[in-house]
C-alpha cells in the first residue's frame, strides 16, 4: 500500500509541476517549439506541414484498359484505367509518375501476357534503367503467364519515372489484369 507520506510527496509534487506550467506563456510554448523544430531540422528532419498535402498521400493505381499488342523497344507502357491518383502525381495519359518532393517512392508492375507471347518491361526513372519483369508465356505452358516487380526508388522533385518494354518483346499484355502502381514512403 501506498504510505500516506508517500501520497502527500506525489501531491505537493503534482502541485509545484502545476504551477510552474502554468506559468508558461503561449510565447513561451511557441519559442520552445521553435528551438524543437530548430535542433530536429539540423538532425536531418524534414519539416512538413498538413495545410494542402491531401492529408500526406502521394499513391495511385493504374491498368490497362485494352490489351496491348507488338509494341517496339523501349516504348512507354500507358496504364490508362487509373483507379487511384492521390496527389496527382501519375498521368494517365503519358503514362509517367512524376515526384512530387524528394523522397523514396515504392513502385509495383505486374504484366500478364498469353500462352506462347511475352512481354518484357522495364522500370526507369529519367530514361535510366533501374529493373525488369519478364512475363513470359513462351515456356510451353497453356496458361497466361505474369510476373510481378518491385523498386524502391530515391527521388528528387520533378524526377521521372515510367514503364517500358524492354528488347521488342512488348509482344501481348493482357488487360486489366497489367498494373502499376507506387506510393511515397
Amino acid at each position: 500500500m501506498i504510505s500516506m507520506l508517500m501520497l502527500r510527496g506525489t501531491l505537493v509534487l503534482m502541485g509545484i509541476l502545476t504551477e510552474l506550467y502554468a506559468k508558461e506563456t503561449t510565447q513561451d510554448f511557441i519559442s520552445k517549439y521553435n528551438n524543437y523544430n530548430t535542433v530536429c531540422r539540423g538532425m536531418g528532419y524534414e519539416t512538413r506541414s498538413c495545410k494542402g498535402r491531401n492529408h500526406g498521400a502521394t499513391a495511385f493505381h493504374a491498368r490497362i484498359p485494352s490489351h496491348l499488342k507488338n509494341l517496339g523497344n523501349r516504348a512507354v507502357v500507358v496504364f490508362r484505367k487509373v483507379t487511384l491518383n492521390s496527389g496527382s502525381a501519375y498521368d494517365g495519359n503519358t503514362g509517367i509518375f512524376t515526384a512530387p518532393r524528394d523522397g523514396i517512392y515504392s513502385f509495383t508492375w505486374t504484366i500478364m501476357t498469353i500462352p506462347g507471347s511475352t512481354f518484357h518491361t522495364e522500370i526507369v526513372i529519367n530514361g535510366k534503367l533501374v529493373g525488369y519483369n519478364y512475363a513470359d508465356g513462351k515456356n510451353g505452358s497453356s496458361h497466361f503467364e505474369s510476373s510481378s516487380a518491385t523498386a524502391m526508388i530515391r527521388m528528387k522533385k520533378k524526377d521521372k519515372v515510367w514503364i517500358r518494354t524492354h528488347g521488342g518483346y512488348g509482344k501481348y499484355a493482357h488487360a486489366d489484369w497489367s498494373s502499376f502502381s507506387g506510393f511515397e514512403l
